[in-house]
C-alpha cells in the first residue's frame, strides 16, 4: 500500500535549505564588519540602562563561550584543548607514584586516567555513572593498566583497596558533599584524594552575573562553585587534612589526607 506524501517534507527542506543557505552567507561576512556591528548592538542597548545593557551582553558572552568550548574540542580532535594548554593532567600524574592503585571518579571519557595509567605507571580504575561516557573511554583512552566501571563509585567498587583516589571536576556537581567524601573514605579506603574543583573567584563577572540574577556557574549542574574559605571548610566537615594546594587556571588542585 503506498504511503501518502507527507505535506511537510517539502517544507522542512526548504527550511532545511534556507538555514544552510543562511549560514553560509553569514560565514562569509568580514570580522571587521561584525565587530562594527556589535559596537553598534552595544550603543542601542546601553540606551536602555547599564543594568539592561549588562543583563544582555552577558548572556550572549555565555552562548559564545559554549560556540568556542565546541570549537576547542573540535580542534583538539575531539578532546577539550584545555586538557592540553592548562595541563592540569600533570598535576595528578606528578603526585602518583608506579604501581599505585588508582581510582579515578567520575573518570568521563578516560582522558585522566589514561595519561595517570601511561605517565605515571599506576593502575587505574575509572569509575562513572554515564555509559555513554565509559563507551567513549574504552573506545578511545584504553590501556592495559585501566579498567573502566559503569557504576555509583559508593557501591560499585572492587573488593580491594585503593592507594589514591581522582576526584576531577566531580564535587562541585553533588549536594552532600561531605557525606559523599566520608563514604568515598570508607569504601576506597585511600591514603590521599587529588581533587580539582572550579573557584567562584575566577572573574570579577561571575559575581556580577549572580548579582544579575543571570547563570553565573561555569555549568549549570553544578551544585556549588568554591572560594578558598568554602573549600577549606568542607574539607574539615568530611574530616579530611589538605596537604598540598595550587590555585591554577580559575581551579583549586588539592591533595587532601584522612586524619
Amino acid at each position: 500500500m503506498k504511503r501518502p506524501n507527507n505535506p511537510l517534507k517539502p517544507w522542512r527542506a526548504l527550511r532545511t535549505g534556507a538555514r544552510i543557505g543562511l549560514e553560509r552567507l553569514v560565514s562569509r561576512i568580514p570580522e571587521a564588519i561584525w565587530l562594527r556591528f556589535l559596537k553598534l548592538r552595544w550603543a542601542g542597548l546601553s540606551a536602555y540602562g547599564a543594568e539592561a545593557a549588562l543583563r544582555a551582553l552577558l548572556t550572549e558572552e555565555k552562548a559564545l563561550a559554549g560556540c568556542i568550548d565546541q570549537e576547542a574540542i573540535r580542534y583538539d580532535h575531539g578532546i577539550h584543548a584545555k586538557h592540553r594548554l592548562t595541563r592540569y593532567h600533570d598535576f595528578f600524574v606528578h603526585r602518583i607514584f608506579p604501581d599505585e592503585r588508582v581510582l579515578d571518579v567520575g573518570c568521563g571519557n578516560g582522558a585522566v586516567a589514561y595519561d595517570v595509567a601511561d605517565r605515571a605507571k599506576a593502575r587505574v580504575v575509572g569509575i562513572d555513572l554515564d555509559p555513554v561516557y565509559i563507551a567513549q573511554a574504552r573506545e578511545r583512552f584504553s590501556h592495559p593498566r585501566v579498567e573502566y566501571l559503569l557504576g555509583d563509585a559508593l557501591i560499585c567498587l572492587p573488593p580491594e583497596g585503593f592507594d589514591v583516589v581522582i576526584l576531577s571536576n566531580v564535587l562541585e556537581h553533588l549536594a552532600e558533599r561531605p557525606e559523599f567524601l566520608k563514604k568515598l573514605m570508607a569504601a576506597a579506603r585511600p591514603s590521599r584524594l587529588l581533587i580539582r574543583v572550579p573557584l567562584f573567584e575566577r572573574a570579577w563577572q561571575v559575581p556580577l552575573r549572580r548579582e544579575l540574577g543571570l547563570e553565573w556557574r561555569s555549568d549549570a549542574t553544578h551544585e556549588t562553585e568554591y572560594t578558598w574559605e568554602t573549600f577549606t571548610e568542607e574539607m574539615t566537615a568530611s574530616n579530611l587534612v589538605i596537604s598540598h594546594v595550587e590555585i591554577r587556571w580559575g581551579e583549586i588542585w588539592a591533595e587532601v589526607k584522612g586524619p
